[in-house]
């Protein structure tokens, strides 16, 4: 601990400070007396220029609500051009505004001639209410509670209530992404590891999903010494956030809870992995995060990037394209990755709870300090060895409690494994526990985890093994409904069809007849059609012939 020396006599501001540190009992043996002195120039004042102040002034408030409070002006302003009113804020009192904001209250629309929404109402009237109070006013009103301002805040609550009645009060959150499109998501040509553009966008969904990153800002403000890699006791690797990401609730800043993107050994698309890969790839003097591509790549290239940083409004529609490219059912917006990622947070923590709830013992506070076998987390999953293993050698880790607890436990246990051996639905792994003496509270946590989390997938397997055999059976049934009509349909047409057959043949048959008889028929008929006209132009010839000759002719 640091004392400082009281002094009585009046020194400057840039003083030499005499600190006495109280010194380990082997400095004191290396000190003679005890004591270790360090002399140090401190000042308490620092060269600070009203072009800094300024801007810390001016960043007291988030860029969000800058945008929020220019917004509001602007449609203040619109408004007073529309209703033909000119007003100077600099000049004009408390009664003459709030009737502008009493009318403006309540009629004000949106571009499309529609109501706001509640919380574009509060922000209206908040933003107004900072650029009132803020530089170049500074008019110290309270827009929302100064007396003066009753009457417009009476009408701003008769709109909340008519938008609530209407039931446009109504929060439309973003879907989260359902299992299969997240496991046809991780799959797809998208999330290639092996390019540039896909492993660029697998770093970018595994942080995402696992930290849940706010808005297109703060991923475009990340940068490669964002992430550190560390170690568990086990000897996993895992990377955590060095950079704090601002918050708009003053909770989430108070209760940050650390978040972790943990290896996954044995798997090709490991999210630690492929940041690791990525991270080697880009250069090293790279500002940012995420960065453009090469246009022109080898695979075996060292650098896969340029120095050119991927700007926001691109980040901002990294999902859309992504889900373009994978063929998913719904196209998905960045916001649904991130109510995904609060999911995933949420489940894990209801989990660990109901572990916590559903221990019946204590943990010994005392590890005995014979020695163990060292921990494998494949231990966990073999469920060979877990089923060789006795159910009463499987709690050696538990506190000793009186005999009738522990025959109690041993019960619950034996009673536990003869129900997992008789249904055959989950591993052995999840009813036995192996041995963890001497392991410490956080492995033992990790355990409990996995296994909790072994049994949810299990459940979750069980269900959609269910819906696999429902679908199955009543593709059976459609099978045979088809069957049973097809060979109703085939036992009584076939007579039916030959008869048919044959009398359609028949008609055939007559019509070809009927037509060449027509045919012969017509022909025969221009025949001697043509016969008797020969033979009475003949007759007409000889007639003529005989009257020229004075003679007439016998008839025949």
């Amino acid at each position: 601990m640091i004392q400082k020396e009281r002094t009585t006599d009046f020194v400057p501001m840039n003083i030499m400070f005499d600190l006495k540190c109280e010194s380990s009992p082997g400095e004191r043996g290396r000190d003679g007396r005890g004591e270790a002195t360090l002399t140090a120039q401190i000042s308490r004042s620092a060269n600070v220029s009203s072009a800094d102040l300024d801007e810390l002034e001016h960043n007291r408030n988030e860029s969000s609500t800058i945008k929020q409070t220019v917004w509001a002006v602007n449609c203040f302003k619109a408004w007073l051009r529309e209703k033909q009113l000119t007003v100077d804020f600099k000049t004009v009192d408390k009664s003459e505004l709030n009737l502008m904001l009493r009318e403006f209250y309540g009629s004000i629309r949106t571009s499309k001639g529609e109501l706001y929404g509640i919380r574009s109402y509060v922000a209206l009237r908040a933003g107004l209410n900072r650029f009132m109070n803020e530089l170049p006013l500074n008019r110290a009103w309270n827009l929302m509670q100064d007396t003066e301002f009753r009457s417009a805040n009476n009408v701003f609550k008769g709109v909340v209530k008519q938008i609530r009645r209407s039931g446009r009060d109504t929060t439309t959150h973003y879907p989260p992404i359902s299992p299969e499109d997240q496991h046809l998501l991780k799959h797809s040509p998208a999330l290639d590891p092996g390019n540039p553009k896909g492993l660029l966008n697998k770093v970018w969904f595994d942080i995402q999903l696992h930290f849940g990153l706010r808005g297109k800002e703060g991923n475009r403000h990340l940068q490669p010494d964002s992430f550190t890699l560390n170690r568990d006791p086990n000897g996993f690797k895992y990377f955590t956030m060095t950079l704090n990401e601002d918050t708009k609730n003053m909770q989430e800043r108070e209760k940050k809870n650390p978040r972790a993107m943990h290896e996954e050994p044995g798997n090709p698309l490991c999210p630690v992995a492929s940041l690791e890969k990525y991270l080697s790839k880009i250069p090293a003097d790279a500002e940012a995060l995420y960065l453009q591509p090469k246009r022109r790549y080898m695979v075996t290239d060292e650098m896969w990037y340029t120095a050119v940083p991927l700007g926001v409004n691109y980040l901002s529609q990294m999902l859309p394209k992504i889900c373009k490219e994978a063929g998913t059912r719904t196209t998905y917006t960045n916001h649904s990755l991130r109510v995904t990622a609060i999911q995933r947070l949420t489940e894990s923590r209801e989990i660990i709870a109901i572990c916590v709830q559903s221990v019946p013992v204590e943990i010994h506070t005392q590890w005995q300090q014979q020695e163990s076998a060292p921990y494998s987390p494949s231990s966990e999953l073999d469920s060979s060895s877990a089923r060789q293993e006795s159910p009463v050698s499987s709690h050696s880790w538990v506190k000793q409690e009186p005999e009738t607890e522990f025959i109690q436990l041993e019960n619950m246990s034996s009673k536990a494994t003869a129900d997992a051996e008789k249904g055959n639905t989950m591993d052995s792994a999840v009813t036995t526990v192996p041995s963890m003496e001497g392991l410490p509270s956080s492995v033992m946590l990790t355990i409990t985890k996995l296994q909790c989390l072994l049994e949810s997938k299990q459940e979750r397997i069980e269900a959609l093994e269910r819906q696999v055999q429902d679908l199955q059976e009543d593709r059976k049934f459609l099978r045979s409904q088809i069957m049973n009509l097809t060979g109703a349909r085939l036992v009584s047409v076939p007579e039916a069809s030959t008869s048919v057959l044959s009398e359609s043949r028949s008609r055939r048959r007559r019509r070809k007849r009927s037509s060449s008889s027509y045919v012969s028929d017509d022909s025969i008929t221009d025949e001697s059609s043509s016969e008797e006209s020969s033979r009475i132009r003949k007759k007409r010839c000889h007639k003529k012939k005989a009257k020229r000759a004075g003679c007439v002719p016998h008839s025949d």
